[in-house]
């Protein structure tokens, strides 16, 4: 089926009464818009939208080019359908995601009813929002001997210019319950194991916030954590050269944020002496070896005291690898545009995430920054968590709260 066939099946359904929004600025657009002004005065191309044109073209053989995000704010009904010539499996699921049903692809017709919804999962939410422009969410309830210094420093931490939602994926916890009442943040459960559905969820169960930070249930704070990562984001957003996939602190456990650890203290070539070249990359000593978790832990008399000397370093820095996301930031335009979590009800989607978020970068040309003025702690790698257990409990100067 051609693009002629597509427009005039669709014009005949009276498919093509509502307003019009076209998908991407591409060498089919052009015949497109001709295509569709030729059916008749009564065709109203609203607007075209795309992902990155949109920055540098405001319009398009006379048709304004829009950013896509403001389909969110767009009555669904009353708009018109999403034409998109070159339908790529990126497009339907960021379309998707803005909750648009009706969509053609100019070259299928039919494929408009392969369109999947998520896993649809049982869950419990306990609401407590405050409906803050930036939510900070936290997957617990599988490390419950860490809450009392991890969970305590959020707390400890926390400001009132952001909503905290406590999230456990495939279970209850009464403690996580009982914490997020004392601290007035919300708790949010599902019954079934699916961390994509339910990191999902508690966006789309927060709907005013535009920024968004990620915790695991491992990740240790310090004070002014949620200021600075806000105010480096937003400096980035102004004077990046790169468009932000997602940004992230300084984290010594990380196969990329070690090294800026190790730099940053002067001790990179003592570790290069003992465990080889420090490579950021998950290829290197930092993931692979055991005792790695324990010297870098090892190089600070106290975690507060080190990031206090990180907060007076104000730059940022391109990480041009694989990020493990254990404490990230990014920006619900960027969840939608990249079509939200991947939901896949028959697994856990544990690690699903991680992957696709830096798959995703790579397709958009989008970059990980790190913002060097935080610093956070990061327990251990999954192989490396009962040894670190062992010097968790046996090292309490190191993780005591220093207010």
């Amino acid at each position: 089926m051609n693009l002629e066939e597509s427009l005039n099946i669709l014009f005949t359904e009276h498919k093509l009464d509502k307003p019009i929004v076209l998908w991407g600025i591409g060498k089919q657009t052009g015949k497109l818009i001709n295509g569709l002004r030729s059916l008749g005065t009564s065709i109203d191309i609203l607007m075209i939208v795309d992902n990155f044109k949109y920055i540098f073209q405001k319009e398009y053989m006379g048709v304004p080019v829009r950013n896509p995000q403001c389909l969110t704010t767009m009555d669904k009904d009353s708009m018109a359908v999403l034409l998109a010539v070159n339908y790529a499996e990126a497009i339907r699921k960021q379309v998707m995601a803005y909750g648009i049903m009706e969509v053609y692809n100019l070259y299928n017709l039919e494929e408009q009813t392969g369109l999947e919804r998520g896993c649809g999962l049982t869950y419990h939410f306990i609401d407590r929002k405050h409906d803050q422009k930036t939510l900070c969410y936290v997957l617990a309830g599988y490390e419950e001997y860490l809450w009392d210094n991890t969970i305590a420093r959020i707390a400890a931490f926390q400001s009132q210019e952001v909503d905290y939602c406590i999230v456990s994926s495939g279970k209850y916890s009464k403690t996580l319950d009982e914490l997020a009442e004392s601290n007035h943040w919300s708790y949010l459960y599902t019954e079934q194991n699916q961390v994509c559905f339910i990191q999902n969820l508690v966006i789309e169960l927060h709907p005013e916030a535009e920024y968004i930070i990620k915790l695991d249930e491992d990740i240790f704070i310090g004070k002014d954590f949620f200021k600075e990562m806000l105010r480096g984001f937003r400096r980035i957003e102004q004077e990046g050269e790169y468009r932000i996939g997602f940004a992230v602190p300084v984290i010594p456990l990380n196969c990329c944020g070690y090294v800026s650890y190790l730099q940053a203290i002067g001790k990179k070539e003592e570790y290069e002496q003992r465990f080889g070249r420090a490579y950021r990359s998950r290829f290197s000593a930092v993931f692979n070896i055991e005792e790695t978790a324990e010297y870098l832990w090892n190089l600070m008399e106290n975690f507060d005291s080190m990031a206090a000397k990180f907060a007076s370093c104000d730059t940022y820095c391109v990480c041009d690898c694989y990020f493990n996301i254990g404490c990230i930031m990014y920006t619900r335009e960027r969840w939608l545009m990249m079509g939200k979590w991947p939901e896949n009800p028959k697994e856990s989607g544990m690690g699903m995430d991680e992957a696709y978020i830096y798959q995703d970068n790579v397709e958009k040309d989008m970059s990980v920054y790190e913002i060097q003025s935080v610093l956070v702690g990061h327990l251990a790698f999954g192989h490396q968590k009962q040894r670190m257990i062992k010097y968790y409990k046996e090292h309490p100067e190191i993780f005591k709260i220093l207010m």
